[in-house]
Formats: C-alpha cells, structure tokens, sequence
C-alpha cells in the first residue's frame, strides 16, 4: 500500500476513534430512562449526531434505531475503504462478505421455514454496491432453488447445493451457518497470506484467530452448560483449524464432563487471567471484552493500516452493541446498574 494510502487510512481512523462513546457519555446514556431521550442526548452530544438527524425524538421505533445504527458501522468503514488501494481492497471488502453471508442465512431460513408469510429480509441499500452479487435478487426468492439460481458463480454457491433440503427434510440451518463461516474464515486466511508478510501478517491472523478462539471457548461453555452435548457433539461445531490454544487443550476443554470442570480447566489454559470464581453467566460477555482489549491495544499503538482498520471495526462494532444493549435494558425497564453491567468500555 503506498504510505499515502496507508497514512489516509490511519489518520481518518484515528480521528473516528478519538470520538467514540467516553466513560462519561455512558454514564448519561445510562440516566436515560426512555429510548427517546437516549436519541436525544446522542444526536446532540455525540458523533452519532449526522446518522439520527432524520429521526424524530417521539416514538421512536427500537427497530429503526438499531438499523440507523448498524448503517452507521458501515459508513464508517466505507470512509476508510474509500483510501484503500486496489491492490488491498480485497481484504478491506472482507466486511461485506460477513454482511453478505448474513443476509444469506437469513433468507435462507425464512423460506424453507414452516411459518414463512412473504415476511422479508431488509436489503442495506449502501451495501449492494460492494456486494458479489445482486442483493435485491433475494427480494424475489421464494424457493431454495431460486436461491441456488441466484448464487450461482458465488463462493457460496456450493455450501448452499450441499445443504440443500430433499422433500420431508429437515433444513439444518447450523450447519449452513458453520459451512459458510468456513468459507469466509479460509477467504480471510488466504487473502492475508497473500497480502501482507511478516508481523503484519502474524498480527492479521493473530487477530481473526483469537476471536475463532473465543467463538469455540464460548460454544463449548453454551452446549455443555444448556444442551449436555457430548464431545462428538461439540466438535463438530468448532473451527479447530484456527485455534491457537494447542489442540491437546482445546480437546481437553472439550472432553470435560460439564459446565463447571469446564471452567476449572479453563482456568489452567491461556485465559486464566480472565476466569474468576463466579459462575460465567454471560459468557460471550467475558470473550467480547477480551477480543475487544485485544483490538484496542494494537488499535492504539500500531503504525499498519489493515490492522487498525479490523481492530476499529471490532472496536467500534462492540460500541454499538453496548447502545443496543442499553436500548433492550429500556425497552425491558431494566435497572441502570443491570445494563451496565453488559456494557464493554
């Protein structure tokens, strides 16, 4: 990348970060007791002030909200994207490939389900333009086979026919889902090591296999504690291939008897800085805020333009999660102290 690209990149990134939520904006966002006075201190104290100008302070809907503020997410890449050079802009598009396998699986779901009405996924309108293939295509679908059609010539493509349901099938979305992740964590993987050498490198895939890591450390927790699955059971869900825990303890992990030797054992792994003696009730709690620690640290110090670009966009996405968090604690008339207690900051 030239280091005028490189140095564009760097700069609108950091600039972006230095305007993100503070500790004291959290503690306004948290005296707030409905979601029309939330939307009021955002657009006028915050950096959230352009994307909610439209949106009227009365009856504000949750829905219209959360969806301003994922549009927010990308935008906000798409400002740093724009100064990517056409040799990197393969990994800076890795974003929409996630977004493009989420709107796939979720149509996927709608129309092979028993209860499907014509109820609609919603298309990003900013988002078509980066896309591999026509978005709006999957208004029209109704069918798993249309849904073929349409990703014909896609990566995704193949995923799709292999989990395709016959008659009186049951559709395995899981597995869908897992198949797909796959593709785009190989996809990851494979452009990294095509760009970028070195520590660039090492940092790159150091990142996306730590939050693989934490994904299957979750999912081992979640299975053993509310659905007493056998380790046959768990492996099959897992992305081993990625983990940088050795294997042997990862198996060990999975092998244990239930959710509680389940914690002591990861209390003698890596993590064990991050495990206390408490019961882990929110456990994707635990591994955001370790993934999202991880970010802001290279975030904050380092000079490579790719890596700060993923780690504002984990850094970011985790702000906006707090906000939805908020949203849902007002929606549900919980306490101040018991959304914070979700937040990550």
């Amino acid at each position: 990348m030239s280091s005028f690209s490189s140095n564009a990149i760097l700069a609108k990134a950091r600039s972006m970060y230095s305007h993100r939520l503070t500790e004291q904006n959290y503690e306004e966002l948290l005296k707030r007791r409905s979601i029309n006075d939330l939307v009021a201190y955002l657009k006028s104290e915050t950096a959230y002030s352009d994307i909610l100008a439209d949106l009227k302070e009365v009856n504000v809907h949750r829905g219209q909200l959360e969806a301003l503020l994922n549009k927010e997410i990308f935008l906000r890449l798409d400002r740093l994207m724009r100064f990517a050079s056409k040799k990197e802009l393969e990994f800076y598009r890795l974003g929409v490939m996630e977004l493009e396998i989420q709107l796939i699986l979720t149509k996927a779901r709608l129309i092979v389900s028993d209860y499907y009405t014509g109820y609609e996924i919603e298309i990003p309108d900013y988002l078509n333009k980066y896309a591999s293939f026509d978005l709006y295509g999957l208004l029209a679908i109704n069918d798993y086979d249309s849904l073929l059609f349409l990703l014909k010539g896609t990566k995704y493509y193949d995923a799709l026919l292999k989990y395709k349901p016959e008659e009186d099938e049951r559709f395995d979305s899981n597995l869908l889902e897992l198949e797909l992740k796959h593709i785009y964590y190989a996809e990851y993987v494979d452009v990294v090591n095509k760009l970028y050498k070195g520590k660039k490198r090492k940092d790159l895939l150091t990142m996306i296999n730590t939050s693989i890591e934490l994904q299957n450390i979750t999912k081992i927790y979640r299975l053993k504690k509310y659905f007493n699955a056998t380790p046959d059971q768990i492996r099959e869900t897992l992305f081993m291939e990625y983990s940088r825990i050795p294997k042997s303890v990862m198996f060990e992990l999975i092998e244990t008897k239930d959710a509680s030797e389940f914690l002591k054992k990861l209390s003698e792994s890596p993590y064990k800085l991050y495990v206390d003696d408490q019961e882990f009730v929110y456990i994707e709690y635990y591994t955001e805020k370790i993934r999202y620690n991880l970010a802001r640290r290279f975030m904050r110090f380092s000079t490579d333009s790719a890596l700060v670009y993923m780690t504002y966009k984990i850094v970011y996405q985790v702000e906006i999660d707090n906000l939805k968090h908020i949203i849902e604690g007002l929606r549900y008339g919980e306490a101040p102290s018991q959304i914070e207690a979700m937040l990550i900051y």
